[in-house]
């Protein structure tokens, strides 16, 4: 399990969001990428508990059915699913970036060419063939991409650490502000969001009761990793590069091969070229069957066709909503729009989600720190989701209003949800009115404690635990 939180971690944001980190706060990327991991600990720490309590199919969606009843879990579980929806297609689009470095024609005035859309739309049909083989086809898959990641990465950070690094690099002012730096926290959400596939998968797994530590050490050595890697990468810029200012480090189309060719190590410049198709591919093949699964959830707790929870006996997981999913990362491809934009989306959708994880622990730990660790993860939650800003806020807020508003005509009760989408509600508000100012930070954490009390003393599930 440990294999599946890394390898959903560590995708297309170790090749791509170094770079674009980095050209919104300059030398202090390394520290963006560590403050993100650190906001987030919390509410790791949280899903790593309720992992140990909940070890079975979907469990992000169900332990809210335990807490909080139908209505509030079906929004929570069709948030997630519309989320990850994108996964597929922005990793697809991030082999894509890396390939045209020696494959120019497949990439052209920041968008794919016809030949890149053919090509996008083979690493989606790829990636959801090894999906329908089955989850042992999808596991070993998994840990043999994770952990070939990991070797190339530590050969990065050794050899262009040691032969291409400039401290100067560091100390190179930039022009970027304090709102910044907190957009750029927000963006590593996109990497770090990555542990919480251990859980989706946790009632196949053999060791389903070490989920919780899988994720935590998951966790934990991806933030040595994300912080390394920007280390290295700004240590390496030439002055040729920063000249044209750090905003013209997000241009760069393989971030990581073009320093480790500046570096003087071709090979290793080969090799995350490869590495561009090997670790999204690593994330792909996870998040497109956590949809599968997101989709079994919302079937456990009455909110979707009991016809696509059918688990095939011959492949191990629901065959219709794999293929429904490709189709919609298929059309994903043409609609959605760039990379940063895609992933700005992707983290409203889950950061939104991960809020109602910290009510949930709270309702059924009796530990007095749990219950501290949990409130905390929930202020978090608020200000990166915040920081995301308008309209990625209303994404979030709309696919949560929409959804309960169906499902309160199917489900009851629907007073235990009313409190999550007062404050989906609320945090879009305050991103629209003190976007960018202290006053966002002061609003957000005035009012996020209100509507954890509200969501405490709503609390009134339906006690569903089957696997």
């Amino acid at each position: 399990m440990i294999a599946f939180s890394l390898g959903n971690i560590i995708g297309s944001g170790i090749l791509l969001l170094p770079a674009v980190t980095a050209s919104m706060a300059g030398g202090l990327t390394p520290l963006v990428w560590l403050a993100g991991g650190i906001m987030l600990l919390p509410l790791v720490f949280v899903y790593s508990q309720l992992a140990k309590m909940y070890p079975v199919v979907g469990s992000k969606v169900r332990f809210v059915n335990v807490t909080h009843g139908k209505v509030l879990a079906s929004s929570v579980g069709w948030l997630y699913l519309i989320g990850t929806l994108f996964v597929v297609p922005i990793e697809a689009e991030a082999s894509l970036q890396y390939l045209s470095y020696i494959f120019p024609s497949l990439w052209s005035n920041g968008s794919p060419t016809l030949a890149g859309d053919l090509v996008e739309i083979g690493i989606v049909s790829a990636i959801y063939f090894l999906v329908y083989m089955g989850i042992r086809t999808q596991s070993l898959s998994v840990n043999v991409i994770t952990y070939t990641k990991l070797g190339i990465l530590a050969l990065y950070v050794a050899l262009v650490g040691i032969l291409a690094f400039h401290p100067s690099n560091f100390t190179i002012p930039t022009q970027s502000g304090t709102s910044t730096f907190l957009d750029a926290i927000a963006l590593t959400m996109f990497a770090y969001g990555g542990f919480r596939s251990a859980m989706v998968y946790a009632g196949e797994s053999k060791n389903k009761n070490q989920t919780g530590k899988a994720i935590l050490i998951a966790f934990l050595l991806s933030m040595i990793v994300y912080t390394l890697v920007p280390i290295v990468f700004i240590g390496s810029l030439t002055p040729e590069i920063l000249g044209h200012g750090w905003g013209y480090v997000s241009k760069m189309s393989a971030p990581l091969t073009q320093s480790a060719l500046i570096a003087g190590i071709p090979v290793l410049g080969a090799l995350f070229i490869i590495d561009g198709v090997i670790s999204p591919s690593g994330a792909s093949l996870i998040g497109a069957g956590d949809i599968s699964r997101y989709m079994y959830a919302l079937v456990k707790v009455g909110s979707a066709p009991k016809g696509l929870g059918k688990v095939s006996e011959k492949r191990g997981i629901p065959v219709i909503p794999t293929l429904l999913s490709l189709l919609a990362s298929i059309v994903l491809l043409f609609v959605s729009p760039t990379f940063e934009q895609s992933i700005g989306y992707l983290i409203a959708a889950h950061v939104l989600g991960y809020a109602t994880g910290p009510i949930s622990l709270y309702v059924l730990t009796s530990n007095r720190g749990y219950k501290a660790i949990s409130m905390v993860g929930f202020i978090t939650s608020g200000l990166i989701y915040t920081w995301l800003g308008f309209p990625k806020t209303l994404f979030g807020t709309l696919i949560i209003g929409v959804s309960m508003l169906v499902m309160a005509m199917i489900n009851r009760p629907v007073k235990p949800a009313l409190w999550y989408v007062g404050y989906a509600m609320v945090l879009t508000t305050i991103s629209v009115l003190v976007s960018n100012t202290i006053y966002e930070i002061i609003a957000t954490l005035a009012l996020a404690p209100v509507f954890f009390a509200l969501a405490i003393k709503s609390a009134k599930g339906s006690g569903e635990v089957e696997a």
